[in-house]
């Protein structure tokens, strides 16, 4: 289900991209690139149960082709110039007895920033699918509880810094994390997570020339400075508690953001959580302790146009059930509907486990 939800967003924002209004200033070019990239990371093991296979740094090859959208409309929807593209990558797990290989096919959208200058910075959604090769057999594969089902859902976010060499050619180098689920369609479904490092280069078939924005398209201050924001988010707990490993998630956001400079904003908040897969863990352990927890957030925003790019720091200030750290993570990425009305969605980790992955909605006063 959050897969299905999270494609209806990547899709809006998709076609906010790809539309064109050509005004004499901007030539509205949609410039084909083309790309090769290497990946190595590191599998997470992010339940006990994937603690019994040993330690495994997937690598990876990725060819990339891209449309790099120097319109008006791409420009007034993010303040940047997006590349928009699929790439095909393959992936050796580093474990071919139990986890086997995989072939994932993504779309993607990379807004650039900084465009006037040779290091540009970039951030990456990307969305698609998998083949994977050896997925779990209670007989003669049953240590892989990572899937069971040989198609699955692609999902990746990551940040990255480019660097021009000529109006052609590009040096690029990104962080990612990547995940692949079949969204509970058959278990066991731990799912891959796997942080990764990038390394590639790229070919545009034309040279780039960005519009000069000191003349075109100046960026101004935000009309409202600051924020403030309330959200209900709800999605599904990667936690495996007993015989179950899917488990509901709701809770509520309160948030205050102040514009810095530039497209930055600071933030400060508080969330309150929900966690089923706790409850159902306070049972098994007979423990006379409440399963919901409140947290204090701090934090940065990227106001990209209708989009907003969090990242926050979340502190414990109730949690009555201690079973992980009272730090942890949040990123997120939303579409604002209108000057009110925002969705999207964000991931929960403490440190290199991902938590759970939401789906919000809210209003901003």
């Amino acid at each position: 289900m959050n897969q299905c939800i999270i494609v209806f967003f990547f899709i809006a924002f998709l076609y906010s991209f790809l539309g064109a209004q050509s005004k004499a200033e901007f030539n509205d070019e949609k410039i084909t690139v083309l790309g090769v990239n290497l990946d190595y990371g590191y599998l997470l093991k992010h339940t006990p149960s994937l603690r019994q296979i040993d330690d495994a740094y997937p690598s990876a090859i990725t060819l990339d082709w891209s449309k790099l959208l120097l319109t008006k409309r791409a420009w007034d929807f993010c303040n940047c110039f997006p590349r928009v593209g699929v790439d095909l990558a393959y992936w050796n797990w580093d474990n071919p007895d139990v986890l086997g290989r995989g072939f994932l096919a993504m779309g993607y959208v990379e807004p650039y920033f900084r465009t006037q200058k040779r290091t540009n910075i970039f951030f990456r959604m990307g969305l698609g699918g998998a083949y994977l090769t050896q997925p779990y057999d209670e007989q003669t594969n049953p240590l892989n509880e990572s899937y069971s089902t040989n198609l699955s859902f692609a999902l990746m976010v990551g940040l990255g810094i480019n660097y021009r060499l000529t109006d052609s050619w590009n040096l690029r180098l990104a962080a990612k994390y990547n995940h692949t689920s079949n969204g509970g369609v058959s278990t066991p479904n731990k799912g891959l997570n796997f942080p990764s490092l990038s390394l590639g280069v790229n070919k545009s078939l034309e040279p780039v020339v960005y519009p000069n924005l000191r003349k075109n398209g100046k960026r101004e201050p935000p009309k409202n400075k600051k924020r403030f924001t309330l959200a209900h988010f709800s999605g599904w707990s990667n936690a495996a508690v007993g015989e179950k490993d899917k488990f509901y998630v709701f809770g509520f956001m309160g948030k205050y953001s102040r514009w810095i400079g530039g497209r930055s904003a600071l933030t400060v908040g508080t969330e309150l959580i929900f966690d089923y897969s706790r409850r159902e863990q306070i049972k098994l352990d007979v423990a006379n302790t409440n399963f919901f927890q409140g947290a204090a957030l701090v934090g940065h925003e990227f106001w990209l146009g209708k989009v907003t790019f969090s990242q926050e720091l979340g502190i414990y200030y109730y949690n009555d059930y201690r079973i992980n750290d009272d730090i942890y993570q949040r990123y997120g990425l939303t579409y604002n509907f209108n000057k009110h009305i925002f969705a999207g969605f964000s991931l929960k980790a403490h440190r290199h486990v991902a938590d759970f992955i939401d789906i919000r909605v809210g209003y901003t006063f």
